[in-house]
């Protein structure tokens, strides 16, 4: 590494040599500065984009550390005549002097009507590139386009942004695409196929329809497909096989028509590779409730690397995985649009963990060894369809709804150990079989109007929704403790039933009483009948259930919320000051004869403030009130003793939780220099909080008891910030991260202050815009500390780097070498050793057929077999380090072959389907 920064010291001498700048102003005919014009040095023999500037609020520009050569000069706004000149740098470096514009002539004779090749152009608050500026791979994707864009970031897990901003939606042609995910698009769609990309912040529907800011938006990207492409089938076929038997096979096919998008997705491979959304994953195992398991409940979410979804983080376990998908959607008239898709997805992984776990009592410390080995299958099925119907300029109709089927089985074994001061305590050996079947689903309504006069939007809203779980689960526990000399065997069945049906609904309206000056009254009813029935006892006969172990409880909950928001819209900045207040009662029953009842109200303050103060700068301030009612799973008053060393008890009378969230935002973007920066500060209050309270006896079984705590803290502070060194051709990236939290829990009777602090550094660079060379680098540093009030003596902390390098050369259309680098190190502070981790991978790609339509890939996946699973966290009272078995390295051979070249427009293969 130090050898790679001297020959880089050395290098830049010579760089900035021999680099230039150029400089001027842009007026029209009348000598009027116009600003936000593109000024783009190209290629001359094939207009790829090479360097660019804006003009600002004066008609100036500069574009500095332009490299030697000979450029295309073009000047364009939109609505005049484009000027071009042939340059070259660094003889014509310097002043250029002004440009004249021309207003562009309404009626053009048609053989004066020339498609222009624009790279970039500023229509109103939208930015437009042209695709064919910027050169990419003949097999890459959407993601890899958007990655050479000015302005535009991705990251290594295909995560957006725009202008400094986090990207929310991708559509292509104005239309959703497939799924609300942006990913699913940019992984997917073909580069090729796209003639425009269009970045802009996308209003509410609300604020659409009335006309009026309303402090939503969404940064999107659209993509506009070439003509050629609207009528042809896109995609691609992939299919490989490695080493160790590995394989991976998948398949995109796309169509877009004028009224119709057609898309279907599917793959299949067992080498620990998934390809759809976070969204996805919950809706396959039948949402969060399902995802607490079949044991106890887990009170908190951590960075589990279990969970299948493609962040871009390894999966524990050995996985074989399938997934396919279809979606349609038809127009038949402009702004009516519905749309039905399909989404299938299933799995197989076996899992050996080792964890280890040190657990703090006031004046004891213990360790608990467990050894894990599960088989998991899962399957599921999900329908979505919707309608959107603005087809009426006055208003607007949308309905969305789904329906899902889901399917689990498991079977595990395991083995833990809990020791005192080196001697053995407890143990136990358990023995599970779980299957699990669910079926959800959800519709929504909502219906806008645009008034008249002082009454300007009125909105209506219904929702309703249904869910229903089955599992159960056979298990066979064998304990033994200190000083017994005969083992406790329990065998013990296990039959749940679950399910939710919710409905809800919302009205509002929006009336002017001044000029910037809103009044909007609002008000919801939700209500909510849940209930959770299980059936527990020894395996036998007939399965006979034994009553104090068998609850069946339900719960019903009715909540009105009334409410208003006083809105003041400026030129410049927004104002929303709001007031609700939360009406609910509760009801639950516990075996037909037992009844709590439980009423609340709550005031639900809520205060926005927003300033657009200079154009690419933006600072808000936001204040937010929740009221978060406990799961019903947590108010069952009955033992949960699957595990009987980890004894559960819900609690009945638990209270909502109210939260309050105080956020601060600063954002910047310099479009003439490309520089963002964004930082974030704030933090939440809850009140009572669910936490636990933890008796730990002699046998060190532990026993759980849910309540509320009180004051539990969280701050956040977050800044990143990017620009280019133009001097090096590289983009440098810098992110500061910090969170510190502070709760409390009850251990025997004590309690436990808890409080977390965490610091990240993360600095990174890339040169992903070059034609050729594609190099990314960086590091990342964590730093972690925990304090316990009940034994300071043992507070800890630890410290995580991890560093990366990508490296990727395309010499021409037929060859693409890549490598790529990533090493985690895990300091031995507060654990048994420190760990170093390098994973490094390489590909080499030939792409060969007419039109370069196949391709051949050569990859091998940790090249020095070191990968590994590990986990480190610190949470309550525990300090935990997980260890996993992982895909290890492989070698495999694939091939691709893509239906999405035009034969008009390079050779390629084009489908051309003249009906639909």
């Amino acid at each position: 590494m130090i050898k790679f920064y001297s020959v880089l010291l050395l290098l830049l001498p010579m760089t900035l040599f021999s680099q230039s700048g150029l400089s001027g102003m842009v007026m029209d005919e009348a000598g009027k500065p116009l600003p936000y014009a593109t000024v783009a040095l190209m290629k001359p023999s094939d207009s790829a984009l090479a360097f660019f500037g804006i003009t600002n609020d004066k008609g100036t520009f500069e574009i500095k550390k332009i490299n030697r050569g000979t450029y295309l000069m073009q000047v364009a706004f939109i609505g005049y005549q484009t000027f071009y000149k042939l340059l070259k740098m660094p003889e014509q470096a310097g002043d250029f002097g002004i440009v004249v514009l021309r207003i562009k002539p309404l009626n053009l004779p048609s053989a004066e009507v020339v498609a222009e090749h624009i790279p970039i152009v500023v229509k109103m608050d939208t930015i437009e590139y042209n695709a064919g500026a910027f050169k990419t791979r003949p097999d890459a994707v959407a993601e890899d386009l958007l990655r050479k864009l000015p302005g535009v970031e991705v990251d290594r897990a295909g995560n957006i942004k725009a202008m400094g901003e986090d990207v929310q939606n991708v559509m292509v042609d104005g239309k959703e695409f497939f799924s609300s995910d942006p990913k699913v698009a940019t992984k997917n769609l073909p580069a090729d196929a796209i003639n425009k990309v269009q970045v802009y912040d996308k209003k509410s529907e609300a604020s659409e329809l009335a006309g009026i800011e309303d402090n939503s938006r969404e940064k999107t990207i659209n993509f506009l497909l070439k003509d050629g492409r609207k009528q042809a089938w896109l995609g691609d076929i992939r299919a490989g096989a490695g080493s160790d038997s590995h394989y991976s096979a998948s398949a995109k096919v796309y169509r877009f028509t004028a009224k119709n998008q057609f898309a279907m997705l599917g793959m299949l491979n067992n080498i620990n590779q998934f390809g759809f959304s976070f969204q996805d994953y919950i809706d396959f195992n039948g949402g969060f409730p399902a995802m607490m398991g079949s044991g106890s409940m887990k009170l908190s979410i951590t960075s589990d690397t279990d969970l299948p979804v493609n962040f871009g983080q390894s999966i524990n376990g050995l996985v074989t995985s399938g997934a396919g998908g279809l979606n349609y959607s038809f127009e038949p008239e402009k702004n009516n649009r519905m749309y039905v898709s399909y989404l299938g997805n299933g799995s197989s992984r076996s899992l050996k963990q080792s964890i280890s776990t040190r657990n703090y009592t006031y004046g004891n410390e213990y360790n608990t060894l467990e050894d894990n080995h599960e088989d998991s299958r899962n399957f599921s099925h999900r329908v979505n369809l919707g309608w959107k119907d603005k087809s009426d300029s006055t208003r607007t109709l949308i309905f969305n709804g789904s329906i899902g089927l889901t399917d689990a089985t498991e079977d595990a074994v395991s083995l833990a150990r809990a020791y005192t001061g080196g001697d053995l305590i407890n143990n136990l050996e358990a023995h599970a079989n779980l299957k699990r079947n669910n079926l959800t689903g959800n519709g929504s309504f909502s219906f806008m109007k645009r008034g008249k006069g002082a009454f300007r939007l009125f909105t209506a809203g219904a929702n309703a929704g249904f869910a229903a779980g089955m599992s159960n689960n056979d298990r066979r526990n064998i304990s033994r403790y200190l000083g017994s000399v005969d083992p406790v065997t329990d065998f013990q069945f296990r039959d749940n039933r679950s399910g939710n049906h919710s409905y809800g609904l919302s009205g509002s309206s929006l009336i002017r009483i001044a000029n910037g000056l809103y009044l909007e009254p609002e008000v919801r009813a939700n209500v909510d009948f849940d209930y959770l029935n299980r059936e527990q006892g020894v395996p036998g006969d007939g399965n006979a259930a034994i009553d104090s172990l068998s609850p069946h409880f339900g719960r019903t909950s009715f909540q009105l919320t009334p409410g208003v928001n006083l809105r003041r819209n400026f030129k410049k900045s927004k104002i929303v000051i709001g007031i609700s207040t939360a009406m609910a009662e509760t009801r639950n029953v516990l075996n037909g004869s037992s009844f709590f009842a439980q009423r609340y109200t709550r005031l639900l303050p809520s205060f926005s403030w927003e300033s657009d103060y200079k154009t690419g700068h933006r600072i808000s301030l936001d204040y937010n009130t929740t009221v978060n009612a406990p799961q019903i799973s947590m108010l069952v008053p009955v033992v949960e003793n699957a595990n009987p060393l980890s004894l559960f008890y819900g609690n009945r009378r638990l209270k909502p939780e109210t939260g309050h969230d105080l956020y601060a935002n600063w954002l910047l973007f310099d479009q003439f220099s490309q520089t963002s920066v964004f930082a974030r500060l704030g933090g939440t209050y809850s009140n009572d909080r669910v936490g636990y309270n933890m008796t730990v006896t002699d046998s060190l079984v532990q026993t759980i008891h849910l309540m509320n705590v009180k004051d539990n803290y969280l701050l956040n502070a977050n800044v990143e910030f990017s620009t280019p060194l133009r001097f090096a051709g590289l983009n440098v990236h810098l992110s500061l991260d910090g969170r510190w939290n502070k709760g409390q829990t009850f251990v025997n009777d004590k309690v436990n202050i808890n409080t977390n602090l965490s610091r990240s550094v993360e600095l990174s660079f890339d040169n992903r815009k070059s034609e050729k060379w594609a190099l990314s680098f960086g590091g990342e540093v964590t730093k972690t500390n925990a304090k316990y009030s009940i034994r300071e003596s043992l507070n800890n902390r630890f410290v995580n780097i991890s560093y990366f390098a990508d490296l990727a050369f395309t010499p021409n259309e037929s060859w693409h070498f890549a490598s790529t680098a990533d090493v985690v190190n895990y300091s031995s502070e507060s654990f048994t050793g420190a760990v170093n981790i390098p994973l490094i991978g390489a590909e080499i790609s030939f792409n060969f057929l007419a039109n370069k339509r196949g391709m051949l890939t050569f990859e091998v996946y940790d090249l020095l077999d070191k990968n590994t699973g590990i986990e480190r966290i610190s949470e309550m009272n525990y300090l935990r380090e997980t260890r996993s078995d992982i895909i290890g390295r492989y070698v495999m051979l694939a091939f691709k072959y893509r239906i999405n070249k035009a034969a008009k427009s390079n050779g390629g293969l084009e489908i051309d389907v003249k009906r639909w």
